[in-house]
């Protein structure tokens, strides 16, 4: 059995996907969403490698004119060739794209901007001919970014016999970068008087004129929209609207058919089994509280299905692209905004409990504090949490999905290691995991555990309890990418504090079921009454029907009194 079509994987260039005959789950019909919207002038928000790339691109080559003869190649079997609009080759697009551009040294960071604008006025020159070359030439003198590109349509505004179509691809990217840390640079930068308020001021300027007639604009993160809207305020951000929730990532629906459409003859069974997992590692994004359907994360979906092999139905040995985890590690620069404290005891808040409620930033206004609930909402719009439900006042917000669960067990481990001097061996680990998964012994992770506690017992500002000590079982074991960990905050308190399954990846003899108690130094005595509460518990966890289905399994009473694990218990059905 083979694989017959080929993945999309890290090609955003719409054309080079259509041409190549790749894969393509077909959004062109919000093409005519976005036109219906009462806006022209719009920013649309996800995280990163979700797809916006490809959403901008499908967009230059449905409205720009230079395409037009090839419409029916690229759309024609596609929504918006079937359904055309009569908006579609009718604009001048200027591409512009702030990725790249040098946040180490501030003071570059103008020119860093100015010379993409030139970039993009250097690609629309060429492709439009509007201006000749001495005349493009003095545009290219100026040396600052609003400058540069009112003169530029300053020039060709008698000349244009189209409107422009502005298309800006990670209009936040470098902001972004700077707010992590540089917080009062970030302020200079997006103030009134700096100079990307400014770009965006001619902007509207030049739609006031009717020279550019439409407006689109990707990013992450609302951070610099209070400076933009304040100079261009005519826009708007559909990011949250419930029509435009499924525009990037991909449905269960699509991904099953992706399944199937990639494995011709596979059997129901192998495609539920990478459609369950899938959905577990990849899947869970909401992006409107008036939504309903979660969303995979695109690339990391994608570069799993593409590395399946298509004869054994293998996964492959890490279930992440590192390069997509890594944009997910920007938790250790966002603690760092303002309130480091604050932003550390809400990390800690959701480590435990799985779920976090606050109000969702929609501008972020730095003349005003920044708050616990911009803090949330900058993990919300990077793709580190998700919508979970909406409440009276608030949003709930969870950790959509298993990769972004491992995101932040390994910042805890690494926050143990940085700030309290705590490093358990990785190899010790390793060995301490194979013991627990072949040999039914997990004396040596307690053991760890019951370290890694006595050398944090003298911190008066760690308060022991069985939520800290299943943060570390969690984080540590984590590590070793083998088992596949359920705890108890995704199951409303129904299930036991920690399950450590098998995967198609990691298949140990033995899986397991921990619950932990844990016993103040003081109350040592009482150890009798909460082991015989504790088996009961045990006891009613693999009476139910989803624990019996696992066969392998192995339940474990472990008790912790004070910094010493004081016992633990196999408990059989």
């Amino acid at each position: 059995m083979k694989t017959k079509i080929k993945l999309p994987y890290g090609i955003s260039d719409f054309r080079s996907l259509i041409q190549q005959k790749l894969y393509y789950v077909d959004r062109t019909n919000y093409i005519e969403k976005l036109e219906s919207d009462e806006n022209s002038f719009l920013f649309f928000l996800r995280p990163r490698r979700f797809g916006k790339s490809l959403l901008v691109s499908t967009l230059n080559y449905y409205y720009g004119i230079q395409y037009k003869n090839e419409f029916d190649s690229l759309f024609g079997e596609l929504y918006a060739g079937k359904n055309p609009t009569e908006s579609r080759n009718s604009y001048y697009v200027m591409n512009l794209d702030f990725t790249g551009i040098n946040t180490s040294n501030i003071e570059d960071v103008m020119d860093g901007f100015n010379d993409k604008i030139k970039i993009a006025l250097i690609e629309f020159n060429d492709q439009y001919k509007l201006l000749e070359k001495n005349e493009f030439d003095e545009v290219l003198k100026n040396v600052y970014p609003s400058n540069t590109f009112s003169y530029y349509l300053a020039k060709i505004t008698p000349k244009t016999k189209q409107k422009i179509m502005v298309l800006i691809d990670e209009y936040d990217h470098f902001t972004n970068e700077i707010l992590s840390f540089n917080f009062t640079s970030f302020a200079d930068i997006v103030s009134k008087n700096g100079f990307v308020r400014k770009f965006y001021e001619m902007i509207k300027l030049y739609t006031g004129k009717g020279i550019i007639g439409r407006f689109f604009a990707a990013g992450v993160t609302p951070v610099t929209l209070d400076s933009m809207t304040s100079g261009f305020n005519i826009a708007t951000n559909i990011s949250g609207k419930a029509a435009f929730n499924e525009m990037a990532g991909f449905t269960a629906a699509e991904v099953k058919q992706m399944v199937y459409d990639l494995f011709p003859g596979i059997a129901d069974a192998a495609a539920d089994t990478i459609m369950k997992d899938a959905s577990a590692w990849y899947n869970g994004s909401l992006f409107s509280p008036d939504a309903e359907t979660k969303l995979y994360n695109p690339a990391m979906l994608l570069r799993f299905i593409a590395e399946i092999n298509p004869e054994t139905f293998k996964y492959p040995r890490e279930m992440v692209d590192t390069n997509v985890v890594s944009d997910f590690s920007k938790i250790n620069n966002l603690i760092s905004i303002q309130n480091r404290d604050k932003n550390l005891e809400a990390i800690k808040t959701i480590l435990e409990m799985g779920i976090y409620n606050a109000k969702l930033t929609q501008i972020y206004s730095f003349e005003r504090d920044f708050t616990v609930d911009d803090f949330i909402s900058l993990l919300y719009y990077n793709g580190l949490l998700t919508i979970k439900e909406p409440l009276d006042l608030d949003l709930s917000f969870e950790i959509p999905n298993y990769v972004i669960k491992e995101v932040y067990w390994d910042f805890f481990a690494n926050l143990l290691k940085k700030n309290e001097s705590i490093d358990a061996d990785s190899q010790e680990i390793k060995n301490a995991v194979i013991s627990m998964a072949n040999m039914n012994d997990i004396a040596p992770i307690t053991v760890i555990v019951e370290n890694i506690l006595k050398q944090l017992s003298n911190r008066d500002h760690i308060k022991f309890d069985e939520k800290y000590i299943k943060l570390l079982l969690f984080a540590y074991i984590s590590m070793t990418k083998s088992y596949y960990i359920k705890s108890e905050p995704e199951t409303n308190k129904k299930y036991p504090d920690l399950l450590f399954l098998h995967t198609n990846r990691f298949r140990p003899k033995y899986e397991h079921l921990f619950d932990i108690k844990y016993i103040k130094k003081e109350n040592a005595g009482k150890r009798d009454e909460v082991r015989t509460a504790g088996i009961e518990q045990v006891k009613g966890y693999l009476a139910s029907e989803e624990i019996k289905a696992i066969s392998n399994l192995r339940a474990w009473l472990i008790i912790f009194t004070g910094d010493v694990c004081s016992e633990y218990i196999e408990i059989a059905p």
